[in-house]
């Protein structure tokens, strides 16, 4: 009788420190939980806290890149409509199109006028294809040189006809994806192939000889009015950080009447100094029997600006276009 009495005294002893123990741990996480909710009514009520995300506030995106930061005016990427770039030593571009855009360019301008449309036929998630078809008229360019006495590019004697230079090319674009990225759609890298046939002819004859300069020379054929230039190219273009971008490729060039095969090779940093502004040194080498010495290496810099909404997942959740 004394063990029953003695059991039943602790019980009553101990048993109501563990509820009050019980007891006190739900206080503390109703305490929590209540502090929480407080705190994300008055998110709610100013305004700053993200409906679909609750962990990313409301308003503007942490994420300013733009899909046109790593898809270039190069690949079969075309921009969205009334958006676009501005560059001094690459294609400008303009969309006017869901899948059509319009490029130049626009430092060569006054030497070579030109004017390009590209198409984007097909975008998949394996493989984008696109063409691009235009008109330049190099004419302004030997003119310009011959007035300046550069021999080796033109001869100072002859008369210079009207030269018309017609494009089609075709582009396949291979975007490699991060499985780890929080931004569907969006790769890291992107690799392009081009193929291109430009045939160029006079309105009326002239005498000019081929380019022996690397860079022209190996567009001889297309410059002076001479044919066929067949030109084959590869490049990739990476995302290394946030505000920086690396490409690089190579590039054949044979025409019917060029002095020499060529093959370049170029490499560029695109770093990002604002949302809407990219600054992109780099060099070209070229390979071929012109000029003075083989290989000959130039420095090589563009100044990009970019306008026009952020574009963004030409795929949708569901992989359609």
């Amino acid at each position: 009788m004394k063990r029953i009495a003695g059991f039943t005294l602790i019980v009553l002893l101990v048993l109501p420190v563990q509820v009050e123990a019980q007891f006190s741990i739900f206080r503390k996480r109703s305490s929590a939980d209540r502090a929480t909710r407080d705190l994300e009514k008055r998110q709610r009520d100013a305004g700053e806290q993200n409906a679909f995300n609750a962990v990313q506030p409301m308003g503007r995106g942490s994420d300013t890149q733009r899909d046109d930061h790593l898809w270039s005016s190069e690949t079969a990427y075309t921009a969205i409509n009334r958006t676009g770039n501005i560059s001094i030593t690459t294609p400008s571009r303009l969309g006017i199109h869901h899948k059509t855009e319009i490029q130049s360019m626009l430092g060569a301008f006054y030497f070579v006028p030109n004017i390009l449309v590209k198409h984007r036929w097909h975008t998949g998630k394996q493989l984008w294809w696109a063409t691009r078809h235009g008109v330049y008229f190099p004419s302004n360019g030997l003119t310009w040189a011959q007035k300046r006495g550069f021999s080796s590019v033109i001869d100072t004697t002859i008369s210079v006809s009207q030269v018309i230079a017609i494009r089609n090319e075709l582009i396949v674009s291979k975007p490699v994806g991060n499985k780890l990225s929080c931004v569907p759609g969006q790769p890291f890298l992107i690799i392009t192939a081009g193929l291109a046939l430009d045939y160029s002819s006079t309105l009326s004859g002239h005498n000019v000889k081929p380019i022996d300069e690397h860079i022209l020379g190996a567009r001889s054929t297309a410059l002076i009015g001479d044919g066929l230039l067949i030109i084959a190219r590869i490049r990739a273009d990476a995302q290394l950080t946030e505000d920086m971008i690396v490409e690089g490729g190579f590039r054949f060039l044979t025409g019917e009447n060029s002095i020499s095969d060529v093959i370049e090779h170029h490499a560029a940093l695109n770093y990002r100094l604002t949302n809407n502004i990219t600054v992109s040194p780099g060099y070209i080498v070229s390979f071929g029997n012109l000029g003075n010495s083989n290989p000959q290496l130039y420095p090589f810099f563009d100044l990009t600006w970019y306008f026009g909404q952020k574009p963004r997942r030409h795929i949708s959740l569901f992989g359609r276009n």
